[in-house]
């Protein structure tokens, strides 16, 4: 076996262990507890970030049902889906590196309550979309039990 090959099941077995992209930081105060939507926007006023977070707000219950915490990350601050503050933990420019979303870029990104990226959306995605996500991922099938 030559010496590359030989390193090959060691280097599998350390990216197993590794974190995966979710809940990275900050965010690892939501694991088991809710299922954070963070909406990537480069700015408030840009089209597809108002379409996005008109749709979430008008689904407000199916989202709360589910416990699905909207978080809006703009370039350098994050909102909740009201507009209030989010916890002071959660920083732009972290979700942002974390997330792999530049600061001219919009994206949506489903994160289930394990801590791991179920969906992600460069484009708004109906509030269905989401839910529907989400009712098909086995915690939530407990939950409902």
């Amino acid at each position: 076996m030559s010496r590359p090959n030989a390193l090959l099941p060691l280097a599998c077995a350390l990216a197993a262990l590794a974190p995966s992209a979710g809940f990275a930081g900050a965010m690892d105060a939501f694991r088991d507890r809710a299922r954070p939507v963070v909406v990537f926007v480069p700015d408030a006023d840009a089209p597809a970030a108002r379409d996005q977070l008109d749709r979430l707000k008008r689904a407000r219950a199916a989202l709360d049902d589910r416990e699905m915490s909207v978080f809006v990350v703009s370039p350098r601050a994050v909102t909740t889906l009201s507009g209030g503050r989010a916890p002071s933990a959660l920083t732009a420019a972290e979700l942002r590196k974390d997330y792999g979303v530049a600061d001219d870029a919009f994206a949506v990104v489903l994160i289930g309550k394990d801590g791991g990226e179920k969906f992600r959306s460069a484009e708004p995605v109906s509030p269905d979309a989401l839910t529907e996500r989400v009712d098909q991922m086995p915690m939530r099938k407990n939950e409902t039990r």
